[in-house]
């Protein structure tokens, strides 16, 4: 999964959910991605997975879209 932030980062995690629902869940993070430039205390505004390859765009409210591979 990829979490953006106001900060300009973009996370990215591996989560797994266990149908136990007493295990709790595994998240661990990949890696921070840094690109966007903060504008009036706001970073990225939106992610979105590429649905064949193995790439992730994320655009920011510096008006950048950042293609990472």
């Amino acid at each position: 999964l990829a979490s953006g932030s106001n900060d300009g980062s973009v996370h990215i995690l591996h989560a797994e959910v266990y149908t136990d629902t007493l295990e709790n869940a595994l998240i661990l993070p990949l890696k921070i991605l840094k690109g966007h430039q903060v504008k009036e205390g706001e970073g990225v505004k939106k992610i979105k997975f590429h649905p064949t390859q193995p790439w992730v765009f994320s655009t920011g409210f510096d008006h950048k879209v950042c293609l990472w591979t």
